[in-house]
């Protein structure tokens, strides 16, 4: 098969189950709260790759359930891969792959909790695959938002610890013994902890141009009460 003259945009994701997705802000959320702001998280994150040209946007997830799920939720034009095995890893590992087997030229693979992620990185990111085989996009806790690549490269994923501060780091040495040529694009940040909620809800522009679903979930949140409780986390 002939490469297809478009990159695919690919988001990790799950269904937004409550006790499922973002686990890791309870406290301060609750397991109901983590899975409605997940949510706009995913739908803000999946709304900026569709707006990304010459892309087509995609979703990694764990199961055929959860496709089913995700295809009531987000947008018609969305299309999935269905992971074989569990695990980070093999999502990432299998959504470049299935993509590159399909025909695309460039695969970027990003995470579903980015609603204010720049969409120039994600442009920045597919210029730099016209001179490189790997893009990076690092996270301020040492891992990535971003990994896009034009050629398999499972190397990089298997047997990764991952949720460590050293997965970047590992990632570049990885790519460094097989000699890739890479990109790193500019850092961004997780929305992993109450800490990186309460800058997130901080930095969120006030004139209501970004992160619309996000927002709407974070209404029918006590936002001052996340930010008390999250800020005096850190004394």
């Amino acid at each position: 098969m002939g490469k297809i003259e478009k990159a695919a945009i690919v988001v990790v994701a799950k269904a937004p189950r409550v006790g499922r997705v973002k686990t890791r802000l309870c406290p301060p959320l609750n397991y109901e709260q983590a899975a409605a702001l997940y949510t706009g998280f995913l739908l803000d994150t999946i709304e900026i790759a569709l707006q990304i040209s010459g892309a087509e946007v995609k979703a990694v997830c764990p199961t055929v359930e959860d496709a089913a799920e995700l295809g009531q939720l987000l947008p018609a034009e969305v299309g999935y891969v269905v992971q074989r095995e569990a695990g980070l890893s093999i999502a990432l590992n299998q959504a470049i792959e299935d993509c590159l087997a399909a025909g695309y030229s460039k695969v970027l693979c990003i995470s579903s909790d980015n609603p204010t992620l720049p969409g120039e990185y994600l442009e920045m990111a597919l210029e730099k695959l016209d001179t490189n085989d790997l893009v990076l996009g690092p996270t301020e806790d040492g891992g990535y938002y971003l990994v896009g690549s034009k050629v398999a490269c499972p190397y990089l994923f298997e047997g990764m610890t991952w949720s460590t501060e050293t997965v970047m780091a590992e990632t570049l040495e990885r790519a460094w013994q097989e000699q890739t040529q890479l990109q790193i694009l500019p850092g961004w940040y997780d929305l992993d902890t109450g800490q990186e909620l309460a800058r997130f809800i901080q930095e969120l522009p006030q004139d209501g141009t970004q992160a619309l679903h996000t927002r709407q979930a974070l209404n029918l949140l006590n936002t001052q009460e996340l930010l008390n409780v999250s800020l005096g986390s850190r004394s």
